[in-house]
């Protein structure tokens, strides 16, 4: 081989050590929903990460997604690779399977919903703060539970 042939090779292989020194810092976010009232329709979550002057669960903040169906036991997806950093979960059972959190004429959801850390609002959502789960640079996989709640209609 050529001197740039042996050139290129190193530049390649020193380009996929640090590829996977980043990929060992990630670590994976399990979320774990309890709590659905039923089998009908999705569950939707959502990780956010916190975005200056917007409001969570903002659209804005989310950085992946996932949806899977309804189960009464449980439901979990994984969140791979995710950089050292904080973050906060949102889900929701989308009984109707439209991938929107449905709201009545006041803008009070009417599917059931809930937050990393088990966070509630007053009046509204959590704070980032309090939904805000650390992932960590020393960890392979952090699992968080996330308790659906319904509204009280």
């Amino acid at each position: 081989m050529s001197d740039a042939t042996h050139a290129i090779w190193a530049i390649a292989l020193a380009g996929t050590a640090s590829l996977i020194a980043a990929a060992a810092s990630c670590a994976d976010l399990e979320v774990s929903v309890k709590g659905l009232r039923s089998a009908e329709g999705k569950v939707v979550v959502a990780v956010h990460q916190r975005v200056a002057d917007t409001s969570f669960p903002d659209g804005e903040g989310v950085i992946a997604g996932q949806s899977s169906l309804a189960n009464p036991e449980g439901v979990t997806v994984v969140f791979a690779d995710l950089p050292p950093g904080e973050y906060a979960v949102a889900a929701f059972h989308d009984t109707d399977g439209d991938l929107e959190l449905d709201r009545n004429i006041l803008q009070i959801p009417i599917e059931g919903y809930g937050f990393s850390n088990g966070a509630v609002g007053f009046r509204g959502p959590p704070s980032f703060d309090d939904a805000a789960v650390a992932v960590g640079s020393d960890e392979d996989r952090i699992t968080v539970v996330v308790s659906i709640a319904y509204p009280g209609f």
